[in-house]
């Protein structure tokens, strides 16, 4: 039966593919930003109206209207994003361990180890050109990296949660690299895809694990 929910995703993942081949490398306008938003959006709204847990699908909602923020010019939309996606990335912890209950795994230590490194790293190559921006970046650094963490523990749904959260990371680092270090040549045009393709499959993994 085709019901409401399964309308809002189809409808979703139809907008997501045409902000990936027509929108993501195209200078802002209220086109964009509709395609955009509403990919995230829709489905959103179908998981509320089926009655999804309540924690991931508010970090879900954040992460749309982090989706709005960014998809404008200015660097108050900039801070504005940065902020919707921190708080999005802090609701999908705490819903962690509210649905999951994460124990410290020894199997899967490599990982925390990788990513403190990675964030130690960006005091190097990304905070010289962060700017006035530099304290927001850090902690959101520290929030994308710690959902990294939690999602690499037990008992978490290992093919969800914790590709979802690793796909989310390299989406996030890519994006910081074109906004923050370099927007330009071959990286520059091939940035917007990988950008986008990587965080809606990153939305797309972490909310199956709480549903599936």
């Amino acid at each position: 039966m085709f019901t409401f929910l399964n309308f809002t995703i189809f409808a979703g993942f139809a907008l997501s593919a045409v902000y990936l081949l027509w929108f993501c490398y195209r200078p802002a306008s209220g086109a964009k930003t509709a395609v955009k938003t509403l990919a995230v959006a829709l489905p959103a709204l179908g998981l509320s109206v089926s009655g999804a847990p309540l924690l991931p699908l508010l970090g879900l909602w954040a992460c749309a209207m982090g989706d709005f923020l960014l998809s404008r010019d200015g660097e108050a939309m900039l801070q504005g994003g940065i902020g919707a996606f921190a708080l999005g990335h802090i609701l999908y912890v705490v819903a962690f361990f509210v649905h999951f209950s994460p124990e410290l795994a020894w199997g899967t230590l490599w990982v925390p180890v990788l990513l403190i490194l990675l964030g130690l790293s960006t005091e190097w190559w990304l905070q010289p050109h962060t700017g006035a921006l530099r304290w927001p970046v850090r902690i959101y650094v520290l929030l994308i990296l710690t959902m990294g963490c939690v999602a690499a523990q037990q008992p978490i749904p290992q093919t969800w949660v914790f590709w979802g959260a690793l796909a989310f990371i390299l989406s996030d680092l890519v994006l910081s690299v074109q906004i923050f270090v370099k927007n330009d040549g071959p990286f520059g045009r091939v940035a917007p895809f990988v950008i986008w393709f990587f965080y809606y499959v990153a939305q797309v993994l972490i909310f199956n694990g709480f549903i599936a």
